[in-house]
């Protein structure tokens, strides 16, 4: 009677190797397999998959005598394996600025030049779209670069679009101070270039996505294939 296949080893190598790389690297082949206690066949299997995914790198470095040795690092990309406290920090940074000026006005003014900061960013690639249409489905584009897991389609009524964002990366700042949700309305207006956005659904209030109204100048029927 044949047994089923017990669980493989190489994902869980592979975070050691990771690991290593984080904590102890830059490092060889054979440091690798010395500390892993796998042969360097293995280690550089594990790293061929490792630079395949853009988290591994490596380069020719130097020895006090003999030739030159590869040793392998992590890349940026490999940054966002590790966890990170963003929100914490940003929540704490906030709360400090609420306290120095109760009327949080500081606060008001940190999400207005974070507002503009992202529409000197994005709106001019947002604004090469050639009708609003397009340029709904750049901003779509860039939410989703962003974190917000955005789509956009066409909405019940017609001449009116729906762009959507099921995550919101900014969900525990978002719930304390609203100010972070009307910028991002405010920069929706900016880049689309029109005020006919209005936002009927938010996550931070309990909705399901953030859900944005568009509607075409005139009532135009939108053309062309909606996006997820």
């Amino acid at each position: 009677m044949a047994t089923a296949p017990g669980p493989s080893r190489e994902p869980s190598t592979r975070t050691e190797i990771i690991t290593l790389l984080r904590t102890a690297g830059p490092l060889t082949v054979a440091e690798l397999g010395e500390r892993l206690g796998i042969t360097h066949v293995a280690v550089r299997r594990h790293l061929t998959a490792l630079e395949r995914d853009n988290l591994v790198t490596s380069r020719l470095a130097r020895q006090p005598m003999g030739r030159p040795t590869r040793v392998y690092s992590l890349t940026e990309h490999a940054e966002d394996l590790f966890p990170k406290k963003y929100g914490a920090l940003s929540l704490e940074i906030l709360d400090f600025l609420a306290e120095l000026d109760p009327e949080q006005r500081l606060v008001e003014e940190f999400f207005a030049r974070r507002g503009r900061e992202m529409t000197q960013r994005y709106g001019p690639y947002v604004a090469s779209g050639r009708n609003l249409q397009e340029r709904v489905a750049l901003l779509t584009e860039v939410q989703t670069a962003n974190g917000y897991l955005a789509g956009w389609e066409r909405g019940t009524d017609p001449g009116v679009l729906e762009l959507k964002e099921f995550n919101c990366p900014v969900h525990a700042v978002s719930r304390k101070y609203p100010h972070a949700c009307r910028h991002e309305l405010e920069f929706f207006k900016a880049v689309l270039g029109t005020d006919q956005v209005e936002r009927v659904e938010c996550i931070a209030e309990g909705g399901s996505c953030c859900r944005y109204r568009i509607r075409l100048a005139g009532g135009t029927q939108p053309d062309g294939d909606a996006g997820a």
